[in-house]
């Protein structure tokens, strides 16, 4: 009997925290493991252009934001320039939000899910503002920033539409990029690779560096989804295995990264044409900084 009340107690206390916790992750779901991008000009002739992937962290109790857009005023350079938080409140019932930007600031506020739309209000100097991601489908969102009252809309100073490319590739896409036979000047030789896809579905690379004639270096590699992971491995000869997990996909590049590694601890395949592609392999050696790039072109 007295395990049974313990049990109860347990049930009781729990219970609250998994509903809140759902809150957080279905207001968000549609948006979840997903690259979206938008480009608009503001009310006063500012030119808006952004990505913003959303991932999940800690086991799903925060959700990470990341932003590229403008870094400097005069809007010439493009890059890294936010990077949000999304979290439950203390008492569970309210979503809030926390955004760092590259310029030093920090804007907070609150999230209101109204069914699958989802409203920011926040302060902005002396204006209280609100962003809204409007539902469309689970690749669309109309987007807009204004001022907002209960009863509507009471000023708009953008309006624009978010779609998306999910951040984790298929299988199909990527074999499509790399299955064929490569090559690639490297230092005083030439670095040759082949990529196939294995009866299991996987894509299987094959690595060798020769210099005059010789082989001085073998690998073999593989791309493959694990759960809600895109993994890479890689086994150099007579080395010890390395594993790298995806953390970023765009159209036109594909980034691997395990900090456990200190070299290396990224690899990079970015996509220049259908017929040439470049990987770099960035890590730390002798405590410093390096990166390698090989500039791919596809053999006949």
């Amino acid at each position: 009997m007295k395990k049974l009340v313990f049990l109860c107690l347990i049930i009781i206390c729990l219970s609250p925290s998994l509903n809140s916790q759902s809150l957080l992750q279905e207001t968000f779901a549609p948006l979840m493991n997903k690259t979206w991008k938008a480009e608009a000009a503001w009310g006063n002739g500012g030119k808006f252009k952004q990505e913003v992937t959303f991932e999940p962290a800690l086991d799903g109790k925060i959700i990470l934001a990341k932003s590229k857009g403008y870094t400097n005023q005069e809007q010439t350079a493009y890059g890294w320039r936010n990077f949000g938080i999304r979290k439950l409140d203390t008492d569970g019932e309210k979503i809030r939000f926390w955004e760092f930007d590259v310029f030093g600031g920090l804007t907070e506020g609150e999230i209101l899910p109204k069914g699958k739309d989802i409203f920011y209000q926040y302060s902005y100097g002396d204006a209280q503002l609100t962003d809204c991601w409007q539902y469309v489908n689970d690749s669309t969102y109309n987007f807009i920033v204004g001022v907002y009252e209960e009863e509507g809309w009471k000023q708009i100073y953008l309006e624009t539409t978010f779609r998306t490319k999910s951040v984790l590739p298929g299988l199909p896409e990527v074999q499509k990029l790399l299955t064929g036979r490569w090559s690639s000047k490297a230092w005083d030789g030439v670095l040759n690779e082949t990529w196939s896809a294995a009866a299991d579905g996987h894509l299987m690379q094959t690595s060798r560096y020769v210099e005059n004639g010789k082989v001085l270096y073998e690998a073999s590699s593989k791309m493959e989804s694990v759960g809600a992971d895109f993994i890479l491995f890689t086994i150099i000869k007579d080395n010890n295995p390395k594993i790298f997990k995806m953390v970023e996909y765009g159209e036109d590049v594909i980034k691997f990264e395990n900090t456990d590694y200190k070299n290396p601890s990224v690899v990079i395949y970015k996509f220049v044409s259908e017929n040439e592609y470049h990987r770099t392999i960035k890590g730390i050696e002798n405590e410093t900084p390096t990166a390698y790039t090989f500039e791919f072109k596809r053999e006949e």
